[in-house]
């Protein structure tokens, strides 16, 4: 049978929710004998049914939408898993009290998280979940980037993202800390590894002249911003500010991340650590670590505010040129594009060996995204023009730009070349190729690109004085057959070995040099040159180069431009002292 309040006990109640003297939030609060006990006052009889009613209709709604949202907002569970979270969270028929959401919250957060986690824990994820959802929707449709109720809602987000890694990692004792070592050896090799990697790849702002040069060539203006940007982020770490937590505020409340668009083209903008920066261990070193801090923030806030850059810039170019950009494949390669353009090559199923390729090699990434870069636009290179329906939006981008970026690369080799006359090596069989040598300084200034035409060159066949064969220039001008067969002579399988032993991380690398009883560059190995290796950052390295060498480039100059990325290596001719690159 139907029920409502007579008109009378119906106007005491509108007066007193007017005037806030019924408080929803605090009904939601109590239990239900303490709520029926409060609405007693609208007479005694109608206590149970308006309880009733504001639990069925209000409380549980509102409980289960915040469940859900909270269920939602972590994407590092399976799609069933997820769907069978929140299948449960719909099957409830009553209203939880706070103890029971309590019980109910922790059972859910430990099976999403595969953590355990106390009721307190399980029920501040919920309350800082619930807090996104809050802010969200205070958000103006109008909203410009980086508006404060934007920043608002990316603050809270970046709030719950960081309570969740802690709680991941925990605070284990000693002991429990060397049980999971002595359980875990492999764990202790990806560590060390990680932390020399990070020690060499520091004190320096590099991103732009090596992952990010791409950029430079193809959106300009998008570099010179984030450039501009990266030394404000410099300085509030060295003052003690995280710069961090602003830059991913920043990225997580724009449009294209609300709506999800990044995450349908895979936009590496979520919880990534960049290879040259796989662990934070040299941040607890005393006095340096605040340096460490600053530039792996200079690093990291760089790839992700300039991939969030380009994902606006090409989501709404493919929306002005009509490309659907719900679409997979279309947005997948838009992500694969802006990706490879900064860095952050993908690997395919080896990603799934992520530590262990972290391990081995120093910025196998990186390499991959110069690939990708190269041949991102050639797939149906036979199928032009650019406007041909075969191509995807993301094919055509990449075609264009790998002219500009030769053009780029070009167009700075023939300056150098104009203003010091033999500085630049055009044949791509020689080593010194897409570099400006002065004295014997080489600055490379194609981001790693030129030594991947190098290698292509070397073990492809050519001609050289009309005979063909497998040729290599040397840095002194000297011509060499890889195939003639003399005893001794490298061969193209050498030439082929040598260019991935050196893109072996720092522990890698020692272990390489162990075997072979000397340093990459003929140098003996001494319990000195081995802790330098590991752990001398190599901006460092290279300065002391360019500080020993009598015929460098002007050292000043040399290693800013080094600090900023652009590959600086100084060595005589036959004692080349190569190092891998971030």
């Amino acid at each position: 049978m139907a029920w409502c309040l007579i008109k009378k006990e119906a106007d005491a109640f509108l007066t007193k929710l007017k005037s806030g003297e019924i408080n929803p939030a605090k009904l939601a609060d109590m239990t239900s004998v303490e709520r029926r006990e409060f609405f007693k006052q609208f007479g005694e009889g109608n206590a149970k049914n308006i309880n009733a009613l504001f639990e069925s209709k209000l409380l549980l709604k509102n409980q289960k939408a915040g469940m859900i949202t909270w269920a939602k907002q972590i994407g590092n569970i399976s799609k069933r898993a997820k769907t069978d979270i929140i299948s449960k969270i719909n099957r409830l028929e009553d209203v939880l009290s706070p103890k029971e959401a309590d019980e109910f919250l922790e059972d859910l957060a430990s099976k999403k998280l595969n953590v355990d986690v106390t009721k307190e824990e399980a029920k501040q994820i919920f309350d800082l979940a619930k807090n996104i959802e809050d802010n969200l929707v205070k958000i103006p449709d109008n909203s410009p980037i980086r508006s404060p109720e934007r920043l608002e809602y990316g603050m809270s987000k970046v709030v719950f993202e960081n309570y969740l890694q802690e709680l991941k990692k925990g605070t284990p004792s000693v002991k429990e800390w060397v049980a999971d070592y002595l359980r875990n050896p492999g764990k202790i090799i990806t560590e060390f590894s990680g932390a020399t990697k990070s020690m060499l790849a520091t004190l320096d702002n590099s991103f732009f002249g090596r992952q990010g040069i791409k950029v430079l060539f193809t959106s300009p203006t998008i570099w010179a911003k984030n450039f501009a940007k990266s030394f404000k982020d410099i300085g509030k770490e060295l003052v003690g500010l995280d710069a961090m937590d602003v830059i991913k505020a920043d990225v997580f409340s724009r449009p294209n991340a609300i709506n999800n668009k990044y995450n349908i083209a895979k936009l590496d903008v979520t919880n990534i650590t960049e290879e040259a920066f796989p662990t934070s261990i040299p941040e607890r070193i005393p006095g340096f670590g605040r340096l460490f801090k600053a530039s792996e923030s200079a690093f990291s806030g760089a790839a992700l505010r300039m991939r969030a850059d380009l994902g606006d810039k090409y989501i709404k170019l493919a929306n002005d040129q009509g490309v659907n950009t719900l679409d997979k494949v279309e947005m997948e390669g838009i992500g694969k594009l802006i990706n490879s353009m900064t860095g952050r090559g993908s690997i395919g199923k080896l990603g799934v060996f992520g530590k262990e390729i972290n391990s081995t090699f120093f910025s196998i990434r990186f390499l991959k995204s110069n690939m990708d870069t190269l041949f991102g636009g050639t797939k149906n290179l036979l199928k032009f023009p650019f406007k041909s329906k075969t191509m995807t939006f993301a094919e055509k981008q990449s075609a264009k730009n790998i002219l500009k970026i030769v053009g780029g690369i070009s167009s700075i080799l023939a300056t150098a070349e104009l203003l010091h006359p033999g500085s630049v090596e055009t044949d791509p069989r020689s080593s010194d190729f897409g570099k400006i040598k002065i004295g014997d300084t080489r600055f490379d200034v194609t981001g790693g690109i030129s030594s991947l035409a190098v290698l292509a060159s070397r073990i492809t066949p050519t001609v050289h004085d009309g005979k063909w064969g497998f040729w290599q220039k040397s840095t002194s001008g000297k011509w060499t057959n890889l195939t003639e067969g003399k005893f001794g002579q490298r061969t193209a399988l050498d030439v082929f070995e040598d260019f991935w032993e050196g893109k072996l991380s720092p522990s890698a690398g020692l272990l390489r040099d162990i075997w072979k009883g000397e340093h990459f560059a003929g140098e003996e190995i001494t319990p000195t040159s081995i802790l330098r290796n590991l752990t001398v950052p190599l901006s460092v390295q290279n300065a002391k180069e360019l500080l020993d060498s009598k015929n460098s480039a002007p050292i000043m100059s040399s290693i800013i431009l080094e600090s900023l990325g652009i590959g600086v290596n100084t060595y005589e001719q036959r004692k080349p002292k190569i190092k891998s690159i971030k």
